[in-house]
This record gives C-alpha cells, structure tokens and sequence, in this order.
C-alpha cells in the first residue's frame, strides 16, 4: 500500500481544527477559508495546523494553499487569555503616552494604505521588543484609558493595530491573535501577554478558536 499524500501549508497560510472542520488564513490574500471535515487530514498532537494529509491535502494543494517546505518558523498561538486589563485602566495618562498613541495612529493609517494583511502587521514589535508582562500590561492599561481620545477608524484588526505599534514604540512587545469560529463563520483578533487580554473582554473571545499569532 502507497504512502498517503500530504502537503504542507504555504508560508503565509495559517491552519486551525475547529471541531471536525479546518479553518484557513492566508495572509497574502487576507482571506479565511473553511474546509468542512478537512481535520480527518491533521496529524493528531494538537489543533494548529502545518501539515495535511489525504484528501484533505488533495484539497488544499487544488486551492492553490500548499507549497511550504517545512522549514519556515511555525509559531503556534497561544491558549485564549484568562483576565483582561480593560476594566482597570489608571485615571490619567502623561504627556509621553498621549504622544506615543498619537504616532501609533499614524503608523496604521500609512500601513492601510498597502494591500492586504501583511503591511498592518508590519507595524507589530520585531523580535527585539521586552516582553515584561508588567511593563506591558501597565502600558496596555494605559493606551486604553487613552484610547477614546484618538483618532481611531476601524474595528479590531485596526484597534489592535494601533496598540501593538503603540508597544513597539515603547520597546515592548505582545502577543497578536487572530481567531476564527464556524457556522455561522466570524473573525476576531485582538492582543495579550501570557494569559491576560490587553483589549478586549476575555467573554467575547471564548467564542474563538485562535488560528495565528503575530
């Protein structure tokens, strides 16, 4: 008997189980997609995705989603967060921040003049960015007592946007997670450091399975 086909997800496609179907990202087309029953073709061990098998495989190499080598960095994301940072923001935040949050908005609208996905998640913290959870988390805290002052347009890819090049420019870094849920289908995405939200309410995201992390 042959060995069974498998393919690996090209470089800018992001795979996740959800129940018996599997949910897609490609980042190069910012597009979701959803192959039902398409988990009979994940290696077992865990729910984020790189390599498929059988006729799922056959299905992904057919929409073109296929052709990694499997040596690119796969990162898996983390666990959804416990607790959120948004119900305690301080009562005041100083000159230095308001500035910072005011060149964080336009880093992401110069970032929304490109194409796709990839030119947001450019303005996220490189490599290099501290990830002290109290330091981030303090800074989270205050971007969101900040947040209803600023020229903000757009929904949470925006929002978290903004926050994560408001981190960058602080010298922190953060977690960026996007997440999916089926039937009927949405995406959400939103920022945290370790178990802790730093935008969002942890009961909106229990709905989410996430599927990437910038």
């Amino acid at each position: 008997m042959g060995q069974q086909a498998s393919v690996v997800l090209g470089d800018d496609v992001h795979g996740v189980v959800v129940g018996e179907d599997l949910a897609l990202i490609d980042l190069g087309a910012d597009a979701y997609l959803c192959l039902p029953n398409g988990a009979c073709g994940v290696e077992p061990g865990g729910l984020s995705v790189r390599r498929l098998h059988g006729p799922t495989a056959a299905a992904i190499e057919a929409a073109g989603l296929g052709g990694g080598n499997g040596s690119a960095p796969f990162r898996p994301p983390p666990a959804l967060p416990m607790r959120t940072v948004i119900h305690d923001a301080p009562s005041r935040v100083s000159p230095r921040q308001v500035l910072r949050g005011l060149c964080a908005v336009s880093d992401v609208r110069r970032a929304l003049r490109g194409t796709g996905l990839r030119p947001i998640l450019a303005v996220a913290p490189g490599p290099g960015g501290a990830v002290s959870p109290e330091r981030v988390t303090r800074e989270a805290r205050a971007f969101w007592r900040l947040s209803p002052w600023l020229p903000i347009e757009g929904e949470c890819l925006v929002r978290s946007a903004v926050l994560m090049s408001y981190l960058r420019r602080a010298g922190l870094s953060a977690d960026w997670v996007f997440g999916v849920r089926l039937w009927p289908f949405s995406a959400h995405c939103w920022v945290q450091v370790g178990d802790v939200c730093l935008n969002d309410d942890i009961e909106r995201l229990a709905a989410y399975t996430p599927i990437y992390c910038r």
